[in-house]
Parts: structure tokens; C-alpha cells; sequence
């Protein structure tokens, strides 16, 4: 009654002190709650494709699951075996006598078959079908008359039809000489190089010729009045080519392929049951080759351990056969070193979980020299390329196998009002692998640099094993972990969760096939003190 009695004063004061009251009276403080609940925080899952990646692994018809990994080691390629550079000639004409010599209209006074040789290294080439490529005709003028430039080469065909370019240029004189440029496209000519008597290589036939215009009114020359023309070929690219291409080597290396094939795994040993490694060679040019491995060496950067191959295809010859012609196409040929655990260490290789690969080569064409009587080949996708394939079944014995997987917790609150102040994180675990887990928490900054670590209690046990050695039954673990107010704290200040799942095999003699379906299941929840509307 006491307290009915205050709000019925309350009701009944005046008017305008009520109004006063109202008007000085400070915003009501947001209502908290101090309470105890159970919050999800983190969900998330270990799969082996999360490691490696689904286009890595091969699912066989049973689940089994096959790791491939492929990378080249060395390519060949048009550009380097055949590189076309530019090049430009240069035709000039003068009178070899003072003059004067008057001309008719229409006149030739300048006319020449001329053959050039192609400034190439080492081939020697007999034809060449150009995919793309350009020549341009330039050409200056000192004669009084206009003048028409014919550009030819005969040793150029498309359709049967040889190459022609002609361009008129306005009359000049010697102290202000006339231009005029042209450009066409050579795609698709065939190029015979062998010379107009078909015993040479590397040699381009042409003709230029200039005449008077048949529309003008003649000239007077004298030996001041001359014409240049320059024709500036560029870009030439070969669809095909046929020559003998010489015998230049290549060397590769010291050199060093990254690998990126267990960036995922942090720590730990894998003891593989079977590796299977091919290295391919395939000779898509039409020229006889050898290659000498020297040296191939694989590498973990993280731990500092390496290894070399042990095989005779270190140190050996590898010689290899021309492609073929199929006139118009052409079939390659492919020499495969297959290395497996009875005839090499590559097992032992790929067990370093290796993030480098280190090799040196040297690759010599044509090492008999021109067995082929100038009819080496290649077309524009002819390569010559070194391959690397494995083929790893993840059958396997881990030991202190470390994967890692870092999220973000879902925190009620903000970072200037926290929900969360401390408690315990429960950590409940399905496990499907046949391995024994141990999980290590830590908070990490944005940096991924460890500012805190949370002890986690218990361990998840392997998913049971039936008798055929594969997983039948998965099991269930409780874990906890204990949380500070220092470390919520850290969590609100824009920091992730780094979770590490260290996996062992309880039997260290028994290999254990994985399948697809394997997977653990990680949900991270909070026996906390919860504070609602925050701790502002």
C-alpha cells in the first residue's frame, strides 16, 4: 500500500511541475541481463578434398580415393626451335652516269630479279607456310615524274598465284624527295626457299621494277635522280616449316617448380603404401632429340628436408624419336619412365610432402645431325614437352598428420559491447576417419600471427574399423576448453580462430585406405556468461 500511495502522488502533481520533472529527466540505461547460456560459435568440417582439392583426386567405384598430381617440367615450343626475325632489304637505284636521259611516259627504267638470304641461326630452311605475318613496301622517290613501284616475290605463292604489291609515288626531285608505303599480309602464303635453282635454303626470290606513269609526261634522269625502296618484313609466325632445323642444345636449370599439392598439410609424416610417378616426353616437332636428367630433387621448405631420385633415368640418356608428318598434321611420339616403389625412391619423395621440385636438363636436337636430309618439320602447335605425373592411392599410415582450418567465430555483440565475457567452449566432434584426433586452438590476428592459445581437453578417437580395414561406424567426442575474459577480449578484436587437427594412425603397421566419405565434423559451442544488450 505504501507504494500505491507514492505513484497516486505522483499522478496527482500539478501540471506544470510534472512537465518540468519530465523535461530534466535523464534517458533511461538499456536493461541488461547477466545470464548463463549454451551458444554455437563455430561449425566446420575436415575433408580430405578441403585439403587437396577436387580436381586432384580420382573417386574410384568403392570410394577409394586416388591423389593425382601433373605439372611440366620442360617445353619446347615454336618460339624457341624456330624464332623468325625481322628483317628488312634494301633495293636502290641510280643512274651509273651523270645523264641526262630522257624518258618516255610509261618507261621502265629500273628492273631486277634478285634472291636474299634469310638471316636465321641455325636453320636452314627449304619451305615455309607463314600463319600470320606482314611485309611492308617503302618507297622514296627523286625522280621528276610520278612513278609506279612494283613489289614482287616469286618464291610466294597463295593459291598458285605468286606475290604482288604495287604503289604509285608522286614525283620527287633530290632536295624534296616523294614517298609512298604499302602493306599486305602474308598469312597463308607458301614460302619456297630452296632458290630459283631449287639448290639453296633460306632464300627469298623477289623482283622490283619501277616505271614511269603512262598517264604522266616522261622524265629527264640524271645520276641524282634515284629511288629506294625497302621491303620490311615482320611478325612471322609459321604454320608450317620443312628444313633441317641444325643442332642446337638447350639447358634447363638449375630450376625449380613449385608444388602445391600439400600446402594444406602444416606438420606431420606420411608413410604411403604405393607411389607411382611417370615422366612423359612427347616429341611433337619432326627432329630426332636426346635428353640428360642431371639431377631431381624434391624439397620441403617448411621442415628443410630433400631428397633426390634414385633411378637410372638420373644421369641416362633419353633419346628420343621424330614426330611424324601427316602432311597437314603430324603425330607425335611419347617415351614414358614409369617410377614405382620396386625400381626408385619416389615413395620416399613424395612422403617429405615436398613444396619444391629442383631438376636440371640439357636437351640437344638432332645430336646425329641431319639424318633426315633437310626434311626435319614442325607446325605452328608442334612442342616438344617434359611431363610429370603422379599417382599417389591415399592408402596410408599417418603420423602427427596436420591440417589446418582457420574461422570466424560467431560472437553475439561487437567489439564495443561484447556479449561473450568467459565460460567454457564445448568442442563436439564426429569423427569418420580412421585416425586418431587431437585438436590445438589458437587465436590468430590479421596477420595470422598467434596472439593467444586456448588449451583444448580430450582427444577424438578414430571411426571404428570394420574387418575390412575401412570405417563402419563413426564416433562422437565431447572436448572442452576453457575461456578467459583476456581471451574474449581477443576474439572481439578482429582476430580468427586458427583450428589444427593433428590425425595418427593407432596401428603404425597398417595401411588404411580413405575413402570420400571420410570427414570430421567440428561445432565449437559456449557454456558462457552472456551479457544482453552488451557490458557497455
Amino acid at each position: 500500500m505504501k507504494n500505491g500511495r507514492a505513484w497516486s502522488g505522483v499522478a496527482f502533481l500539478p501540471l506544470p511541475i510534472c512537465v518540468l520533472l519530465l523535461g530534466c529527466r535523464k534517458e533511461p540505461a538499456r536493461p541488461q541481463w547477466d545470464i548463463d547460456v549454451l551458444a554455437p560459435l563455430v561449425t566446420t568440417s575436415f575433408t580430405i578434398g578441403d585439403v587437396l582439392g577436387d580436381t586432384l583426386l580420382e573417386i574410384g567405384e568403392d570410394g577409394s580415393l586416388t591423389l593425382l598430381y601433373r605439372t611440366e617440367l620442360f617445353g619446347l615450343r615454336l618460339d624457341t626451335l624456330l624464332d623468325l626475325p625481322d628483317t628488312s632489304f634494301y633495293y636502290r637505284f641510280g643512274l651509273p652516269v651523270p645523264g641526262p636521259l630522257d624518258l618516255n611516259a610509261g618507261t621502265t627504267f629500273f628492273s631486277n630479279d634478285e634472291t636474299t638470304e634469310l638471316g636465321l641461326d641455325e636453320a636452314q630452311l627449304r619451305y615455309l607456310d607463314v600463319r600470320e605475318g606482314t611485309v611492308d613496301f617503302d618507297m622514296i622517290s627523286m625522280v621528276a615524274s610520278p612513278t609506279i613501284g612494283t613489289f614482287g616475290i616469286s618464291s610466294a605463292t597463295l593459291n598458285g598465284q605468286p606475290f604482288s604489291l604495287q604503289r604509285q609515288i608522286p614525283a620527287g626531285s633530290p632536295g624534296a624527295p616523294a614517298s609512298s608505303s604499302a602493306s599486305s599480309d602474308l598469312s597463308g602464303y607458301h614460302f619456297d626457299l630452296r632458290g630459283p635453282q631449287l639448290n639453296t635454303v633460306n632464300t627469298l626470290t623477289t623482283s622490283i621494277d619501277f616505271r614511269l606513269d603512262p598517264d604522266g609526261n616522261g622524265a629527264t634522269l640524271t645520276d641524282q635522280d634515284s629511288v629506294i625502296a625497302v621491303a620490311h618484313y615482320h611478325g612471322v609466325v609459321p604454320q608450317y616449316a620443312e628444313g633441317f632445323f641444325g643442332s642446337p642444345g638447350y639447358s634447363v636449370g638449375p630450376d625449380t617448380s613449385r608444388i602445391d599439392l600439400f600446402e594444406e598439410v602444416i606438420a606431420g609424416l606420411l608413410d604411403l603404401d604405393q607411389v607411382t610417378a611417370t615422366i612423359t616426353v612427347t616429341n611433337g616437332i619432326g627432329v630426332d632429340a636426346r635428353i640428360v636428367l642431371h639431377d631431381f630433387t624434391a624439397a620441403n621448405t617448411r621442415t628443410g628436408g630433400s631428397l633426390a631420385l634414385q633411378n637410372p633415368v638420373v644421369g641416362g640418356a633419353i633419346n628420343l624419336d621424330r614426330a611424324i608428318d601427316l602432311n597437314g598434321s603430324f603425330q607425335p611420339t611419347v617415351h614414358e619412365i614409369v617410377l614405382d616403389n620396386g625400381n626408385s625412391n619416389i615413395d620416399q619423395l613424395v612422403e617429405l610432402l615436398p613444396d619444391r621440385l629442383a631438376y636440371t636438363l640439357d636437351l640437344l636436337v638432332n645430336p646425329l645431325g641431319d639424318i633426315s636430309n633437310g626434311h626435319d618439320f614442325l607446325y605452328h602447335e608442334s612442342e616438344l614437352h617434359v611431363d610429370l605425373d603422379v599417382e599417389i592411392p591415399l592408402r596410408l599410415i599417418a603420423t602427427d598428420l596436420t591440417l589446418e582450418s582457420i574461422v570466424t567465430p560467431d560472437l553475439p555483440g561487437s567489439s564495443e559491447a561484447h556479449g561473450l565475457q568467459h565460460g567454457t567452449l564445448h568442442l563436439f566432434a564426429t569423427n569418420g576417419f580412421p585416425f586418431d584426433a587431437t585438436i590445438l586452438m589458437d587465436v590468430i590476428d590479421a596477420d595470422a600471427n598467434v596472439v593467444a592459445s586456448i588449451p583444448v581437453d580430450g582427444t577424438v578417437a578414430a571411426g571404428h574399423l570394420g574387418t575390412d580395414g575401412l570405417v563402419d561406424m563413426r564416433t562422437d567426442a565431447h572436448l572442452r576448453a576453457e575461456l578467459t575474459d583476456a581471451q574474449v577480449d581477443l576474439l572481439y578484436a578482429n582476430t580468427r580462430l586458427r583450428l589444427r587437427t593433428i590425425f595418427n594412425t593407432s596401428d603404425q603397421s597398417q595401411h588404411l585406405q580413405l575413402l570420400d566419405s571420410y570427414q570430421l565434423d567440428l561445432q565449437i559451442t559456449t557454456a558462457a556468461n552472456y551479457i544482453v544488450n552488451g557490458d557497455d
